[in-house]
């Protein structure tokens, strides 16, 4: 059903669409005088500058005002608002409101790129312009155009705030990190006074040993090793994952405090399990055979100073495979006294709480934001336009 006043339409009605051109090679320079030339997102807002002789006769260019979509390579279907004007390739096209309130009309655009059509299989994806021409819309008088894209602006503004905000804090806990983890900072112990002793430095393997409990009961949750989330039960993972079409008597059981190191990864390549369960003999189990604050070693496996120690322990030897209990067994790492590790711990876990809520902010306002759209954009719901 129209809403009463709206009418169905085509971006055609109120769009000029402006495609990318090729430039050579030659006719790009840094140092030259003429419009910024883009060739993608990746150069935006500045770009690459074209010389005069380019400028001329016969060519289109964006403008400030217009939106940029990108439409062909990989980051096809990103929309960014034109800030200037612009020389742009063929991986972009610029899309200019002639009837249609710019904003409104890059809220339409970015509601409806998920249902434009990628190129044949085999082929760089793609939008066409009869993609964007083409999409159909529902077309409220300007006023109310207007009062829509005022709406969601604000959304997106305080989208962007809290984004900036969990940028700051993620910056911050890198900062704090490598100063705790690596002792430049002492912390407070108890009774208010810094912690002085020096740190002892033994090697991985004075601190962890190798285990492989096998022939467990197949009742046990499979877990799934993640760079990203850590270890979990493959149950929780929202993407498809490859079960196993055998018996699991060969898996290796892991319990909490365990650490395991990961395939193919040179990011740390060591997460941590709060969970019990079975992971493939792929994977090598690691169990502290000194007390520790698995916390504290659960944030150094992360750190750039373990992540560089690593890569050089490494580099040329493994080459992205799987790193071995060998290549990590020699490796010194810090070992403080439990008490400042447990307060170290704690001092960073108080930054991921901070960083953990930002994000859980940021989600639910991306997640009311796309359904004011689908609301506003269809007009079930209506704005009280100013007379």
């Amino acid at each position: 059903m129209v809403p009463k006043g709206w009418k169905k339409g085509l971006f055609n009605e109120g769009i000029e669409l402006i495609s990318g051109q090729h430039v050579e090679a030659e006719l790009v320079n840094i140092y030259g005088l003429g419009k910024p030339y883009l060739t993608g997102p990746a150069d935006f807002p500045n770009g690459k500058i074209i010389i005069t002789k380019f400028t001329t006769e016969g060519k289109k260019f964006s403008q400030k005002g217009d939106l940029l979509i990108t439409v062909k390579g990989s980051g096809t279907g990103k929309v960014i608002e034109s800030n200037n004007e612009y020389a742009i390739s063929r991986q972009l096209m610029a899309i200019r409101p002639t009837n249609f309130d710019a904003k409104f009309i890059y809220y339409n655009i970015t509601a409806s790129l998920s249902s434009y059509e990628s190129a044949a299989a085999g082929l760089i994806p793609g939008i066409s312009r009869d993609d964007v021409l083409h999409t159909p819309l529902l077309i409220p008088p300007l006023p109310e155009q207007k009062k829509i894209a005022q709406i969601l602006s604000t959304w997106d503004q305080a989208i962007t705030a809290t984004e900036q905000l969990l940028a700051n804090s993620q910056q911050q806990k890198k900062a704090l990190m490598q100063q705790l983890l690596t002792g430049k900072k002492r912390l407070l112990d108890d009774y208010g006074v810094a912690f002085s002793g020096e740190w002892m430095y033994p090697r991985a393997n004075e601190l962890f040993k190798t285990i492989s409990k096998k022939n467990n009961s197949d009742d046990e949750e499979l877990l799934a090793v993640t760079q990203d989330r850590g270890v979990l039960p493959r149950s929780l993972l929202e993407r498809r994952v490859v079960m196993p079409d055998s018996s699991t008597k060969g898996y290796k059981l892991v319990v909490p405090g365990n650490f395991i190191i990961s395939l193919r990864s040179f990011q740390g390549g060591l997460e941590y399990s709060e969970y019990r369960g079975l992971v493939s003999p792929a994977y090598t189990v690691l169990e502290p055979i000194k007390e520790i604050c698995d916390n504290f070693y659960k944030q150094y496996y992360k750190s750039y100073n373990f992540i560089g120690h690593l890569a050089v322990a490494v580099i040329g030897i493994r080459d992205g495979k799987q790193i071995s209990y060998d290549d990590f067994s020699f490796l010194k790492l810090p070992y403080p006294c439990i008490e400042e590790q447990q307060k170290i711990a704690a001092a960073l876990s108080t930054v991921d709480q901070e960083i953990e809520t930002l994000q859980k902010k940021l989600d639910c306002l991306k997640q009311e934001k796309k359904a004011l759209m689908q609301q506003l954009l269809t007009g079930k719901r209506r704005v009280k336009v100013d007379v």
